[in-house]
């Protein structure tokens, strides 16, 4: 996913939270390969409603796009662009409000 062509938006400035480096190290799993897939549009394990609300921001070019992969049993990575698309935040889901400050 190396063509951005192939990306539906920007990700801006990428920001790993240390505990998610961990997890994803633990299992085998390259923060690249998350990412990839979330800027393609495959957003893991997210209810409807957010890939709807995720479409809807990809489709204005505004709002924030989230992502959620379960890659270690039960164990889940958030992915979060940003509304104006300056960063893209990977952490553990009770780490991201605090890493949007």
């Amino acid at each position: 996913m190396d063509d951005p062509g192939l990306n539906l938006f920007a990700l801006g400035r990428k920001v790993i939270s240390r505990n998610a480096l961990a997890v994803l190290g633990e299992a085998g799993t390259e923060p690249k390969r998350l990412f990839d897939r979330h800027v393609a549009g495959d957003w893991g394990v997210i209810e409807d409603k957010s890939w709807h609300l995720n479409r809807i921001a990809v489709d204005a070019g505004y709002g924030c796009i989230a992502s959620a992969y379960a890659v270690l049993g039960d164990v889940r990575v958030v992915v979060l662009t940003q509304p104006d698309r300056s960063n893209t935040i990977m952490a553990l889901p009770d780490e991201i409000e605090k890493l949007q400050d």
